[in-house]
């Protein structure tokens, strides 16, 4: 009778302990192959294709994994630790159906007043499924510009171009633009004098923008297109040209083109102008032109 009063005492003593030992190997087993399972999806789209043409969209793949990651491994150590915290509960004699059915009203009353952090999880949840943005993407939220340096199912963390660390709950996310997706476009509008010769222009800007795309393939996805007369102004002619280029790469090729379109421009003569007024000094004899000039 003592020894099987000691048996049960052993064991009411052990069963926290194993709930505690099993949780712990499984979190560290669990996570350790999720993990495992992730790099490994990621190293084979890592080693896929050597075209150059697929680099991006490869980069693209690997931050969506590596966000997935991130959120899933998350997930699972809640997941695990929940059912870790109630069993642990049933092992020292614990009814835990009160507590569940207590959980459950407390849930409901915490998700009345809590409904922005519901939505925050609801927003993350379809960022994700629907692959809206990734770590790494450079998006517009709002007000807010930069890079995706962090994300969790509730907030979206960005560094603008100042440097400024940004946290936006998941909820407030009701417009978005991703500049990075799936191309980027250099947008260059160059303006021209009067006296321009516009076709010699143009074919300047073509061969400029055919030089870039050769000396960057791996940057520039197609063919520049450069559109001809985009508006009469009042001091110039304004051109435009389009270089479509690979996520992100458009900030780069609009900066290398404007520096060697303006020494290009230099070369063949061709002027961009600054805008100029005339003054008019009225005298008994009338209106007269100044030969002053003043910019504006």
């Amino acid at each position: 009778m003592e020894w099987q009063t000691f048996e049960k005492y052993l064991a009411r003593s052990l069963s926290p302990l194993l709930v505690l030992a099993g949780w712990y190997i499984a979190d560290k087993v669990l996570v350790k192959l999720a993990g495992k399972l992730f790099d490994q999806g990621i190293s084979k789209v890592s080693n896929g294709s050597n075209h150059q043409k697929n680099d991006h969209e490869r980069r693209s793949r690997i931050k969506r994994l590596e966000t997935l990651r991130s959120l899933v491994i998350d997930l699972l150590r809640w997941a695990l630790g929940a059912v870790a915290f109630l069993t642990f509960l049933g092992s020292i004699g614990i009814n835990i159906i009160p507590i569940l059915t207590g959980l459950g009203i407390v849930g409901l009353a915490l998700s009345l007043a809590a409904q922005d952090i519901i939505r925050d999880f609801l927003n993350g949840i379809f960022v994700v499924i629907e692959g809206h943005y990734a770590v790494g993407d450079v998006v517009k939220i709002g007000e807010y510009f930069g890079l995706v340096e962090n994300f969790t199912l509730r907030t979206t963390h960005l560094s603008d171009l100042d440097g400024n660390y940004i946290i936006i709950p998941n909820s407030n996310i009701s417009e978005l633009v991703n500049a990075t997706k799936y191309w980027s476009q250099a947008q260059v509008i160059v303006g021209v004098s009067y006296e321009t010769d516009i076709r010699k222009a143009l074919g300047v800007m073509e061969r400029v923008a055919r030089e870039i795309k050769g000396e960057y393939p791996d940057k520039v996805k197609e063919d520049a297109q450069v559109q001809g007369i985009l508006s009469f102004d009042a001091s110039s002619i304004s051109l435009r040209a389009l270089i479509r280029t690979f996520p992100g790469e458009h900030w780069f090729i609009g900066r290398e083109y404007r520096l060697r379109l303006k020494e290009a421009f230099d070369k063949e003569g061709i002027t961009i102008p600054f805008p100029q007024t005339d003054v008019w000094i009225r005298s008994q004899e009338g209106f007269r032109v100044s030969d002053q000039k003043t910019r504006a």
